[in-house]
């Protein structure tokens, strides 16, 4: 029994001398031969250049996140945060699939874009977002998009005020393996 003990003890002196942690010894193990995935999502807005890029998208937490896509009742959202702002796209959809997602303003308001302090809206019937993904497929959504908004001048209330319908343009979008949460 006295055998038994000393055994016990000089495993967990050893073991506690490690300069790595045994879980962090079986991550790194685990990852050591994965490819790491990148997700990038930009545009222009009037001609302004936003890109947002994930070096690792496959090791992102699912309730907060830079950029991903998350499943909801009845509706996709896909989220990205940069230092300029944030950008989201709701897909009234219960089932996400390659194709063509259009928002009109015909639909009512819709919020798209934070972008350096001001936020922008499909708002006017002129307006409109439109999505095209081209692929679907490991759990990733990539394509492109492009969009007319209206920037909310100020919020109020019962009633925002709303600057020049169709002066906002989202041109050259594109988003790449952009990760889909569940």
């Amino acid at each position: 029994m006295k055998f038994y003990l000393i055994v016990a003890v000089i495993a967990i002196s050893l073991s506690s001398c490690l300069k790595e942690s045994i879980a962090d010894a079986m991550l790194a193990s685990k990852n050591a031969g994965a490819q790491r995935s990148a997700a990038t999502l930009s545009y222009e807005i009037n001609g302004n250049a936003v890109n947002i890029s994930v070096n690792d998208a496959d090791n992102r937490n699912g309730s907060f996140y830079t950029l991903g896509c998350s499943k909801y009742a009845g509706y996709y959202s896909l989220d990205a945060v940069s230092s300029s702002g944030e950008f989201t796209f709701t897909f009234y959809t219960d089932s996400l699939a390659t194709g063509n997602y259009k928002y009109t303003g015909a639909y009512g308001d819709m919020f798209i874009t934070d972008y350096n302090g001001t936020n922008e809206y499909v708002h006017a019937v002129s307006n409109s977002m439109s999505f095209n993904i081209t692929s679907y497929a490991n759990g990733r959504i990539s394509g492109n998009f492009s969009g007319v908004l209206t920037p909310m001048i100020a919020a109020g209330n019962p009633n925002n005020i709303y600057g020049t319908p169709g002066s906002v343009l989202i041109t050259n979008g594109s988003f790449e393996n952009v990760p889909l949460f569940y």
